[in-house]
């Protein structure tokens, strides 16, 4: 027979049962698995039939140890120790793991250690300091892992994720509060998981989001080989009520909010491989500044899938779902930037504890450095930047921001306009913002200027430049010198040579909740050398938000709640760049005609395009989150009429669509 392990399925679990009545023999001390304490209590036959089944496809038998609460040997101080999953817990020898695993409430410190504290659950190995997040479990293929679970909590907790992969998500342990349960089981596949518990606290998508939303861990698993050069990073959060809409939130990376979380440092050119595992329950649009990351894999936390070279993709964004990973690749640029979720709420400077622990009406502004916090990890490259192509001159530009006045309709309140030998566009400061049309491997200077009565800040959004022009202001570096915000009035000189084609965001990097709210954003294309945009066939679609609340703001499709009808022509192959830059909203966009839904060919994500592998045709519809820019081709055929729907999914709060009519003549 194969391994045992012992273990509540959540399909069998303790239910008041009334043939279930037969009385307990006293308890009597037992060694199991080389452990004296525990006490078993033999259970009537009945309850063995009940409790005690054969699972005969995998060749495990599945048992049930009940034991009694034990005191714990070593005292536990009441602070958690945030964990950079750089040391693999319990011992490993022979070929089995060893870890024991206490469930307990302590102090959190999400940001300084001097700084606000608030209680949770976490997990800790037996005689240390609880985690956040839970001691990493890592372990090459094939090793036999037991594992035992005091819960000192003083409610039954659920666990997740302690059993062979691939797995389900209903192969659970039960563990009532005071007590101890054993598991033992094989690995199973290579690849990125978690283990999470649920202990009582308010649930959300199935997660938990409150007290105990930080009992979660990794749970690597390596090649026989052994591991391979990487960092593990587990991305967290404690949320104040359900709706995402009005929560108070603290978002950690390896236990620490930004600024007080690790900050990473790397040589350019080496290689950099992360394993990032979301195990809260908010999606996350991962965003790197300054170049591309590769992704290898993708996971649910119960299976991993490990991408063959065809299926990997090069990204500057990537979403990750509740419970969702992925391990990732980085060939890292000479220079300061930044990693970190494009959701603005998830990185706003009043993302923090002291907020989290007051009433939404007295949310204090306290505005950090970088004006950020949450989901952030800060990154520094040595070395020198490989010089990029060029040809021609240097093109310049000015790129003005101002306040739009009021009229015109619903329209954000601040813009941009682009000045270039001597010309404005637009014209109407009540327009909306201009696309920037740049080409391949000419160098460009463009001066930013601050009409604004604030300071500002503009990010070119999956470019590939020197992160002192990034728009990162306090981080990013230029030799000695950092990246300025830009003052009301003052200006401040971008320069850079865009080495690829494709499509792209300008916008604002600066006090993001007013700002980029407030419609500072635009389209940033660049094309091949000697390629001229052609309006006809290339369409652009930005996707955005008029300030406001969740609730209450406009969805905006080019600027415009209501966008006019548009002509293709006929007999030609169109382009559409799909661009979501909307501070918090993903959104659904579908191309349809009169018989329903279309195809379209996939051509580029984020401004690279794609393999050939990957680029093909496939159903008119594609999900995009914040911070994600998709390219797709479609060829028209005949006459008729045409529409490009962009909504929301049908689980929002609220429900909204644009519907942007086409004719095709």
């Amino acid at each position: 027979m194969g391994s045992t392990f012992f273990r509540l399925r959540a399909h069998n679990a303790y239910l008041p049962n009334p043939a279930l009545t037969a009385p307990f023999a006293p308890p009597k001390m037992v060694s199991l698995f080389g452990r004296q304490d525990l006490q078993i209590m033999p259970m009537p036959k009945s309850w063995i039939t009940h409790a005690v089944r054969s699972s005969f496809a995998f060749g495990v038998l599945s048992l049930i140890v009940a034991a009694q609460s034990l005191p714990s040997a070593t005292p536990i101080p009441p602070r958690i120790a945030a964990n950079s999953n750089r040391a693999a817990a319990g011992k490993l020898e022979n070929g089995v793991l060893t870890l024991h695993l206490e469930m307990r409430q302590a102090d959190w410190y999400p940001e300084a250690d001097t700084g606000p504290s608030m209680k949770v659950y976490a997990f800790g190995e037996e005689g240390k300091p609880p985690q956040v997040p839970a001691p990493l479990i890592r372990v090459p293929q094939g090793t036999q892992i037991h594992v035992t679970l005091h819960n000192f909590l003083p409610t039954n907790a659920i666990v997740h994720g302690l059993h062979q992969h691939p797995g389900e998500i209903a192969d659970v342990v039960l563990v009532p509060a005071g007590e101890i349960r054993e598991v033992r089981f094989s690995t199973g596949a290579i690849g990125t998981y978690q283990y999470w518990a649920s202990a009582g606290g308010e649930m959300f998508g199935g997660r938990p989001f409150k007290e105990d939303s930080q009992l979660a861990g990794a749970f690597i698993i390596d090649s026989p080989g052994g591991a391979p050069a990487d960092r593990v990073f587990v991305i967290g959060m404690w949320r104040s009520q359900a709706d995402p809409t009005r929560s108070q939130d603290v978002g950690v990376i390896n236990g620490k909010s930004w600024p007080y979380n690790e900050q990473l440092t790397y040589a350019a050119g080496e290689p950099v491989r992360w394993r990032w595992i979301n195990v809260s329950d908010r999606t996350h649009p991962m965003h790197l500044h300054g170049s591309y990351y590769r992704v290898d894999s993708g996971g649910d936390g119960e299976r991993d899938q490990i991408f063959e070279p065809a299926q990997q993709q090069m990204v500057v964004t990537r979403v990750l779902g509740p419970g969702a990973s992925m391990s990732t690749f980085w060939k890292p640029v000479a220079g300061r930037w930044i990693f970190h979720c494009h959701l603005v709420a998830h990185f706003l400077p009043e993302m923090s504890l002291a907020n989290a622990l007051v009433a939404q009406p007295e949310r204090l502004h306290e505005h950090g450095a970088n004006h950020m916090a949450g989901l952030v990890t800060g990154i520094t490259v040595t070395g020198e930047r490989d010089p990029i192509p060029s040809h021609g001159r240097r093109r310049k530009l000015r790129l003005l921001v101002h306040e739009r006045p009021a009229g015109k309709g619903a329209l954000p309140k601040f813009g941009y306009q682009i000045e270039e030998s001597h010309k404005l566009t637009p014209t109407d400061l009540r327009d909306a913002n201009p696309t920037l049309l740049l080409e391949r491997s000419r160098p460009v200077e463009i001066e930013v200027v601050n009409q604004l009565h604030e300071p500002t800040a503009v990010h070119w959004h999956g470019i590939e430049l020197e992160s002192y022009y990034d728009g990162v202001a306090g981080w990013g570096m230029g030799g000695s010198s950092v990246t300025p915000s830009i003052p009301p009035g003052g200006s401040f000189r971008v320069r850079f040579t865009p080495p690829r084609s494709g499509t792209f965001i300008y916008h604002t990097h600066m006090n993001d909740e007013v700002q980029l709210f407030g419609g500072l954003y635009g389209p940033l294309i660049v094309l091949d050398p000697g390629a001229r945009w052609d309006a006809s066939t290339d369409h652009i679609f930005i996707f955005s938000r008029e300030g406001g609340t969740e609730l209450s703001a406009e969805r905006l499709l080019n600027g415009s709640a209501e966008p006019p009808p548009v002509v293709w022509r006929k007999g030609q192959a169109h382009r559409l760049r799909l661009m979501n830059i909307s501070p918090n909203n993903p959104a659904v966009i579908s191309l349809l005609g009169p018989t329903g839904l279309l195809q379209w060919r996939a051509v580029a994500k984020d401004g690279a395009d794609l393999p050939s592998g990957q680029a093909v045709m496939q159903g008119a519809r594609q999900l995009i989150w914040n911070g994600e820019t998709y390219d797709f081709e479609y060829a028209t055929q005949q006459p008729g009429s045409l529409r490009l729907e962009v909504e929301n999914g049908p689980a929002a709060p609220v429900r909204w669509k644009i519907v942007q009519p086409i004719k095709i003549e």
